[in-house]
């Protein structure tokens, strides 16, 4: 009869990976939440698809992620509030996110870098996603 061996968890290796597309959906909801940035915006290929799959917080965010190492370099590319202080939106995006990557994922943010794409006041912005609402609607 064989003998049932005992198995710890200490004795099981055990490896999680996250998705790019997770890693950056958190750094995407993340910088949203802070006070002066009103977009995160990708390149016409997030254009395309966002019109397809309706609006996701991963557009404008990029990812390169190593698993073995479990660091990640995040990259941005979002419309940031005039009239405000960019650098201090920059440092309070950057600490959130590294925060919420590392409570979420356990994952270490080694690089963020932050293109900006234009500055708007909240009106025009506001304006602007009234625009984009109303030419949308008008192609359905």
């Amino acid at each position: 009869m064989p003998t049932a061996q005992k198995t710890t968890s200490e004795t099981i290796k055990k490896q999680i990976i996250f998705d790019d597309d997770v890693l950056e959906k958190i750094a995407g909801k993340t910088a949203q939440e802070v006070d002066g940035v009103l977009e995160l915006k990708g390149g016409l290929l997030d254009k395309i698809s966002s019109q397809f799959n309706g609006d996701q917080p991963e557009h404008g965010v990029s990812a390169d992620v190593d698993v073995d190492e479990e660091t990640v370099e995040l990259e941005l590319e979002g419309i940031l509030e005039y009239g405000r202080n960019a650098n201090e939106i920059f440092e309070k995006v950057s600490r959130k996110i590294v925060a919420a990557i590392s409570s979420m994922t356990g994952y270490r943010v080694t690089s963020i870098k932050l293109h900006v794409k234009d500055l708007l006041t909240a009106q025009e912005w506001q304006q602007q996603q009234a625009d984009q609402s109303k030419s949308s609607k008008k192609d359905k």
